[in-house]
């Protein structure tokens, strides 16, 4: 994310600010903000949320340089101006007010908090040195349901393993082809797609987004329903909701893009397998958390596909023992043992919702699939382990 700075305060215009506004509301825009401060030592500034107050417009501001984050909320104000306060405290204290009504007023740099029986003063910094949080020109791309894209994302984003050798496959891939938007996470070893139909077509565009913003837009937009619209220039990335209730608050999260040629992942998903089977995932999570407890030290469970009813499942370790256990569902093919690392079957497993599951095997070295029973857009794939 490209970084400027404020343009200097205009000292007859902005020289204090002052609103009132229902504590719930306050709470829950700066509880937002805040999460994207953290404890920098390099440059302080960015520990620190940004209050602007101009044309009844209240904006508050963070970012980590990667990741920035814009909430716009009108308000009737009696005066305008500008402080940077720092975000943790300012979040600690609003969350421990009472319902009713806060005051705000903002003078020599000290952020002053009126509320039933509380009453704060905290330290704030010069507004100038906050960094401007840049806009995305661009028109927007595409637009669809903001819990449909929170959904998408929580399925892929969890098996991205972030890499300072293979920055490509840092982050989750978006991937825009006519009227479907792919997302996409991989660690090397398993790979997640969901593909979410868009209302309608839209220009065909690939961009790689970094893990914590997919993470971001599931933790800022999760209470807030809409559509989202996504706009894309050559380095970043926007997420914007406008507010159904225009007295809402308009919300927009900027971020950098990763620069670099995500792999041909295509390639791996298997197009036919050997054996295959139907079966129930609640059971057959259950037996391989049991077989974890026996697993050895490289968390492995091996898999042997008995058409056409049976999968049993066991797992050996010299410290602790061993155990099988049987799972049974509708299996074709042929007969075949399997190894798998049982975290990342799990992984797998969690984020399906139907209650049967489709489980896809070939050789003992080729990828396996996953997917749900009656749901074609998710697809998760695991490399099994070779002992």
């Amino acid at each position: 994310m490209t970084v400027e700075r404020e343009s200097p305060r205009n000292s007859n215009n902005l020289t204090l600010m002052k609103f009132t506004i229902t504590t719930n509301k306050f709470k829950k825009v700066i509880s937002l903000a805040s999460h994207l401060c953290g404890n920098n030592l390099t440059l302080p500034i960015l520990n620190n949320i940004l209050l602007s107050l101009e044309n009844n417009i209240l904006e508050i501001s963070a970012t980590n340089l990667e990741i920035g984050l814009s909430i716009s909320l009108p308000i009737k104000s009696e005066t305008e101006g500008k402080i940077a306060v720092p975000g943790k405290i300012l979040n600690d204290f609003v969350s421990a007010l009472p319902e009713g009504e806060v005051k705000i007023e903002e003078k020599d740099l000290q952020l002053q908090i009126t509320s039933k029986g509380f009453r704060a003063k905290i330290l704030g910094q010069d507004p100038k040195e906050f960094p401007v949080i840049p806009k995305v020109k661009e028109s927007p791309l595409i637009s669809l349901n903001v819990f449909d894209l929170i959904s998408g994302f929580s399925k892929v984003n969890h098996i991205v393993s972030p890499s300072d050798s293979r920055v490509e496959i840092s982050g989750v891939l978006l991937k825009i082809e006519k009227k479907t938007l792919k997302l996409v996470g991989t660690d090397s070893i398993r790979l997640a797609e969901k593909t979410l139909i868009l209302p309608k077509e839209a220009k065909k565009t690939t961009v790689i987004i970094p893990q914590k913003t997919s993470q971001e837009v599931g933790y800022v937009f999760s209470t807030n329903p809409g559509e989202i619209s996504i706009a894309i220039d050559p380095s970043q990335i926007a997420f914007n909701l406008e507010p159904k209730d225009p007295l809402d608050p308009q919300i927009t999260l900027v971020s950098r893009l990763i620069d670099g040629q995500y792999p041909g992942y295509e390639e791996i998903i298997p197009k036919e397998t050997k054996s295959k089977a139907i079966i129930d995932k609640d059971d057959f999570q259950k037996k391989i958390k049991i077989a974890s407890l026996f697993s050895s030290r490289i968390q492995d469970v091996k898999l042997k596909i008995d058409p056409p009813k049976k999968i049993l499942i066991s797992a050996a370790s010299s410290e602790v023992g061993e155990t099988t256990s049987v799972t049974e569902g509708q299996i074709q093919g042929e007969p075949l043992e399997i190894v798998f690392n049982w975290k990342y079957l799990l992984d797998g497993l969690s984020v399906i919702d139907s209650s049967e599951v489709f489980f896809g095997v070939n050789e003992s070295t080729l990828p396996a699939i996953l997917r749900p029973v009656g749901d074609e857009t998710y697809l998760y794939v695991l490399m099994p382990k070779t002992i």
